[in-house]
């Protein structure tokens, strides 16, 4: 039965999608890992640590952006960033015309 809590907040199924892909990288290290890597208890641990670092950065951005000024900002930053894209597209369009105008010397 799928989590109504995970379907209202998308950051669950990331955390959860990179917990599974957690657990894969850890199967597949045991794998090829020779006796000169890390013990086992060594690699949970890591793995441990940045498990909990993960869940805290998302629970942190889930949190930040139930803000609306948090939320506010960063509609405005997507949208300077959507603008300067823009016009770097149109300013690169018009040096390839420029380069390609049969009229120009060069």
């Amino acid at each position: 039965m799928p989590d109504p809590e995970a379907a209202a907040d998308p950051w669950h199924a990331v955390t959860g999608e990179l917990g599974d892909l957690r657990g894969r990288i850890a199967d597949t290290y045991r794998r090829v890992a020779d006796d000169h890597g890390p013990s086992e208890d060594e690699i949970k641990q890591a793995f441990a640590t940045l498990a909990g670092a993960w869940d805290q950065v998302a629970e942190s951005v889930s949190t930040a952006l139930r803000d609306p000024d948090v939320r506010e900002k960063l509609k405005s930053a997507a949208s300077s960033f959507a603008n300067a894209l823009g016009a770097t597209i149109t300013e690169l369009g018009s040096e390839l015309v420029t380069r390609e105008d049969p009229g120009e010397e060069e």
